[in-house]
């Protein structure tokens, strides 16, 4: 993937006016085909959380792990944990 392409997706990714984003947000934000952000989220994955929710459309919803970090406070990010270890 090019890393120009790669930089335009990580800064939506990180676009602090959202807490979560679809794959169509990301996409049109970074003016990148919605494909080249899944291969982003399948070589990324390690920098993206996935939300258990979804959006009223039924839409996956992803943040990257800063933003997930910087809203979030330790006891729901470890009792978002536990309830992740049963699946």
């Amino acid at each position: 993937m090019d890393e120009q392409i790669e930089k335009r997706i990580k800064k939506a990714f990180e676009n602090k006016k959202y807490e979560w984003r679809t794959i169509q947000g990301v996409a049109t934000e970074s003016n990148v085909s919605q494909e080249d952000v899944r291969i982003y989220l399948s070589l990324h994955g390690d920098e993206i959380v996935k939300s258990s929710a979804r959006n009223l459309k039924g839409e996956t919803l992803y943040t990257s792990r800063e933003n997930y970090r910087g809203r979030t406070g330790i006891g729901l990010r470890l009792s978002s944990v536990i309830r992740n270890r049963g699946a």
